[in-house]
């Protein structure tokens, strides 16, 4: 094993013992994204499994993935096709997505969640599902262009990624709706939008003002909810109950 797995190995155990002492979900966001990345990975997703016909947007705890893939996975209904969550609901061990026993060729629909993945610089991934003893099923799933995971490397990913569910739900759950409204009515109609998957531009022309104008509102929006990007921004909104699907 070379040096460079041996390092990630030792900052791996070093982020697990560190993710009980933090209370904000965008700490525990930012801290697993900084060691994922070291192993090759742009991208991850932790979040509850929905039943089918269920959005997965609303069930996310924590994630970092492509602007927009996420409004085109509940807009086109991924989710009830795609390989990796079918697999993550029935094993308990850890996989690549390319162990994934599906066969893509007998399925057109799983075959596009994936073309489509990678066309979003998700080539590769590897999901460690979640499991407890009443039955509740989630999963953290981690991607990027090409990713090679020496065993060890694997193991260790595996118990981050149940102790970054840990951390993941802890903290969300903590999070309390705030008295009263936080957003103004202009800035719930554009995260409204965003949540059905609209651009800005089809944003704009809906509610008749600028792309300018819209971008300030969900700038605004993420300044009150504590957000980064818009995707994440929607997820809290709806948490918070201040827009709905």
């Amino acid at each position: 094993m070379s040096d460079a797995d041996d390092a990630f190995i030792r900052q791996a155990f070093d982020l697990i013992d560190g993710l009980d002492g933090l209370s904000d979900p965008l700490d525990v966001q930012k801290t697993i994204f900084e060691l994922v990345a070291r192993c090759g990975f742009s991208y991850f997703a932790i979040t509850r499994l929905p039943q089918p016909g269920e959005r997965i947007g609303p069930n996310l705890l924590l994630s970092v993935w492509p602007e927009g893939w996420l409004s085109h996975y509940d807009r086109v209904g991924h989710y009830r096709h795609d390989p990796v969550v079918r697999h993550c609901l029935r094993t308990t061990e850890p996989f690549a997505w390319n162990e994934v026993p599906d066969a893509l060729d007998a399925d057109p629909r799983a075959r596009r969640v994936m073309e489509e993945a990678r066309e979003h610089g998700m080539g590769a991934g590897y999901c460690v599902p979640i499991h407890d003893a009443q039955g509740f099923q989630g999963g953290i799933s981690m991607a990027g262009e090409r990713v090679e995971l020496p065993p060890r490397v694997r193991r260790a990913v595996h118990l981050l990624g149940l102790y970054a569910w840990s951390a993941a739900a802890r903290t969300t759950v903590q999070r309390r709706k705030p008295a009263g409204r936080l957003l103004s009515g202009r800035e719930r109609d554009v995260l409204s939008f965003a949540a059905q998957g609209r651009t800005r531009e089809e944003t704009a022309d809906l509610l008749g003002v600028s792309v300018e104008t819209v971008a300030t509102h969900l700038r605004n929006a993420r300044t009150k909810i504590g957000t980064r990007n818009t995707t994440h921004t929607v997820i809290e909104a709806l948490r918070l109950r201040e827009i709905t699907l």
